[in-house]
């Protein structure tokens, strides 16, 4: 696995099987019917601050076809350790500490929308509180005219939205981020959650 861990940041392209990705945008899409809401009225926020569309995956809200004859959740979440590890090998001091992920966010984002928002992964209460690493996977590829970047406020970087890319960072304010626009005539898929303290 070729990997860029510059400024905190972990970028891991071609993490999964060709075609599991898509699979993931093909079973978010069955299943919208089924869960998928919007992240701005589940959040109360404005329309300029966060407009997306998300289902949790992690519990019983969305159902997965299995991709190839395997577990989909299984595969997706046997990449993110890979990503995981390789991160930790990096930054060997989190390797003392109990850090998990169980959780599976899959959202999809279209024209204009987007988590405007600078914001940090960490914050009160016993879920957000906890939060020690985030981690993105861009399910699609996006053209570069259409935007869609993750950028990071203090590291002064984007990363441009390319599928099949696992992306790794510090939940806390040094980290923090937003996502930009989707413009013209596109779609973007991403998984993201939370690696939690335990």
């Amino acid at each position: 696995m070729k990997e860029d861990c510059k400024d905190f940041i972990g970028v891991f392209p071609e993490v999964y099987p060709s075609g599991f990705c898509d699979h993931v945008i093909k079973e978010f899409n069955r299943n919208q019917s089924l869960g998928a809401g919007s992240t701005r009225l589940a959040e109360g926020k404005d329309k300029h601050d966060v407009d997306d569309f998300h289902i949790f995956a992690n519990g019983q809200i969305l159902e997965f076809k299995w991709f190839e004859e395997k577990d989909t959740r299984d595969m997706f979440f046997e990449g993110l350790q890979r990503c995981f590890e390789t991160y930790t090998t990096e930054f060997s001091v989190m390797k003392s500490t109990r850090l998990r992920c169980k959780n599976m966010k899959i959202q999809k984002t279209t024209q204009g929308g987007g988590y405007h928002t600078w914001h940090g992964e960490q914050g009160n209460g016993d879920q957000q509180g906890n939060r020690g690493l985030v981690y993105v996977l861009y399910l699609n590829t996006l053209p570069q005219e259409a935007n869609g970047e993750t950028e990071f406020l203090y590291q002064q970087r984007r990363i441009n939205p390319v599928g099949n890319t696992m992306v790794l960072w510090p939940a806390s304010f040094t980290h923090a981020h937003r996502g930009n626009p989707v413009y013209g005539d596109n779609t973007k898929y991403i998984v993201t959650g939370w690696f939690h303290y335990e």
